[in-house]
């Protein structure tokens, strides 16, 4: 549950760090298909002007329109809300854009119908906007944009932050059904290894063949 709002920023945040953090790592020996995802990498490590402080007739050189363009942070759900078992009902995230290092106000409503646990299957892309196309963020030593057998493996070690824990809000297996609200809460983020630009984080969480959520967020690293 924590899981789509947490990604949407502080977790995708920290995802885009560990990519760009993996890219400083070098392979012992390179086949064709590592080299391709640095080369990759080395092109997404420059920093980007966001779209929103470009001239329109950057679009019109190199593709896109203005209805391409992104101009305020914006999520979405990517699957079915009939079927789907938790709700993001709402996010709220300033300043718009994110500077980092800084401070990120945070403010979410999730509604959990079904206990969510162990094994929880999860496809996780990131991308970063570069021209006029969103290129995805290859998945490095399991960081980027991969697939998880069972997230709840990747969420063991997390710390749950003090206003998580205060607002009863879980941050590991299992997730209880329930109403989950945070309070516009202020985070310090202190990364500062994430290139400028636009970016777009997708998670979609199963339970077997049960959907449990999927959302989309665009976010600008200003």
């Amino acid at each position: 549950m924590r899981k789509m709002k947490t990604f949407t920023v502080i977790s995708l945040l920290c995802a885009l760090s560990g990519v760009f953090g993996y890219h400083v790592t070098k392979f012992r020996s390179y086949d064709d298909n590592t080299k391709d995802a640095y080369d990759i990498m080395d092109i997404l490590m420059r920093p980007r002007t966001p779209d929103r402080y470009l001239p329109q007739s950057y679009f019109q050189k190199y593709g896109g329109g203005r209805s391409s363009r992104l101009t305020a942070f914006s999520y979405k759900n990517c699957g079915d809300p009939t079927t789907e078992t938790a709700k993001l009902l709402a996010l709220q995230i300033t300043p718009d854009p994110i500077v980092l290092p800084g401070n990120v106000q945070l403010a979410f409503n999730v509604q959990n119908l079904k206990t969510a646990q162990s094994p929880i299957q999860a496809d996780v892309t990131l991308k970063k906007k570069i021209l006029s196309l969103w290129v995805e963020i290859p998945c490095i030593e399991n960081v980027g944009s991969c697939s998880y057998s069972d997230f709840c493996e990747v969420l063991a070690p997390v710390q749950c932050p003090p206003a998580f824990t205060e607002n009863n809000i879980p941050c590991q297996c299992p997730f209880p059904a329930g109403n989950y609200t945070l309070p516009s809460t202020q985070f310090e983020i202190s990364l500062s290894n994430i290139p400028t630009g636009d970016y777009s984080g997708q998670i979609d969480l199963k339970m077997g063949s049960d959907p449990i959520a999927c959302y989309e967020v665009e976010i600008t690293l200003g």
